[in-house]
Order: C-alpha cells, then sequence, then structure tokens
C-alpha cells in the first residue's frame, strides 16, 4: 500500500477518534454540576492521544492540508451527531453557516498551491 495512503487512513483514523472524544465530551456536558466528570476526563484523554497521531502525521503532509480535511470532517460529523444522536435542532441561519463553511474550505482547496 502506498504510503501517503497509509498516512491519509491515520488521519482518518483520527478524525474518528476525535469526533468519539467530542461525543464523551457533549455526555459529560448534559449531566447535572460535575456528574459527567468520568466521560469529560475520558473525552480529554482522548484528544490528547491523538496529537500523538496527527504528530505524525504532520510528518507526511503540509498542516494546510490536514486542516481542511480536519474541518470538513468535523463539520460535517459535528452536524450528524448533533442531529442525530443528541435530537438538536439546525435553524436556517445555521444552515447556511454550514453551507458556507464548506464553501470556504472547497475553495481553499481548490486553489492552494
Amino acid at each position: 500500500m502506498n504510503e501517503r495512503i497509509k498516512w491519509f487512513l491515520l488521519i482518518v483514523m483520527l478524525e474518528v477518534i476525535s469526533i468519539f472524544a467530542d461525543y464523551l465530551i457533549k455526555r459529560a456536558s448534559l449531566q447535572a454540576g460535575w456528574l459527567g466528570w468520568r466521560p469529560l476526563l475520558a473525552g480529554g484523554f482522548i484528544y490528547g492521544l491523538t496529537a500523538i497521531g496527527w504528530f505524525y502525521a504532520m510528518r507526511t503532509f503540509k498542516l494546510f492540508t490536514i486542516n481542511l480535511f480536519h474541518s470538513f470532517l468535523v463539520i460535517a460529523a459535528s452536524v450528524l451527531m448533533s442531529q442525530f444522536i443528541f435530537g438538536e435542532k439546525l435553524t436556517n441561519r445555521e444552515v447556511v453557516g454550514i453551507v458556507l463553511g464548506i464553501a470556504s474550505i472547497v475553495l481553499l482547496i481548490r486553489f492552494k498551491e
């Protein structure tokens, strides 16, 4: 398998793990007071572990490239998680913001060097 494909798959895996950390932290925030301290600490710990993977991925890809990919996946995954797991509703203004955010990422990718 091509080396860059392996690193790309690592980035996808890191995103999935980071999104799971987001899920844990959101679950923690729904608890009264500090009752959600365990999922909060677990989410923070998971974020810290993913930093090790990002360190190695950044040796292969430009920071710009990684952050564009990261931004797109975080937007998409956060919206899906918000809608289907937590039952949150999007306003029209938020939908426009998401579309504009994704459009900006597409423009940055298209016109990068």
